[in-house]
């Protein structure tokens, strides 16, 4: 089952086959830097993913498997999952995430993912807001989520700092058929 696809990725449920890749991902202290700040052991890593990364999602809204249309390989994971604040789901809301192996980077992949998923979220999903946090350092994500017209809406400093971004559904004005001519 396909859930999305651009122009150069397909994004799908997780499978088995992906084990050994998301595994390796997951022990790369380069991928892992701004996403956890430390690498996982390959025993929490296969624990992960079984307890869950390959659990079956209901609503769609889930980090993905990302696969090269040119030739299938799996190459991270990107989405939309839930926004939740204490225990409660804030409705119409979702947090974007992508994180993609290490010689996948600089081609310009996770803006394309990051694209996709925005765009699915407010047209398919319709979200009012779609929000996602950035470790500071991190300056591809940051010029990523600035290219796709999210706004910085918060800073939150500690021994990890992060930037806390938003992107609003965009308002759509139904023009008259006298205000159009």
């Amino acid at each position: 089952m396909i859930v999305l696809e651009s122009e150069r990725m397909l994004f799908r449920p997780h499978e088995a086959a992906d084990l050994e890749a998301f595994c390796a991902m997951e022990q790369d202290p380069d991928v892992r830097r701004y996403v956890g700040g430390a690498p996982r052991t390959r025993e929490v890593a296969e624990e992960r993913f079984w307890n869950r990364i390959m659990q079956r999602v209901d609503d769609r809204l889930a980090m993905w498997a990302c696969v090269l249309k040119s030739n299938g390989d799996y190459i991270g994971r990107c989405g939309l999952y839930a926004n939740v604040q204490g225990d409660e789901r804030i409705p119409g809301e979702a947090v974007l995430g992508y994180y993609l192996r290490r010689d996948f980077w600089g081609q310009g992949l996770a803006t394309e993912a990051a694209r996709a998923f925005v765009t699915f979220g407010f047209e398919e999903l319709k979200l009012n807001r779609i929000v996602s946090t950035v470790q500071e350092g991190n300056e591809p994500s940051l010029h990523i989520l600035k290219k796709l017209g999210f706004v910085v809406t918060d800073y939150e400093q500690g021994t990890r700092s992060f930037y806390k971004f938003e992107l609003k559904a965009p308002v759509t004005q139904k023009i008259s058929a006298g205000e159009a001519s």
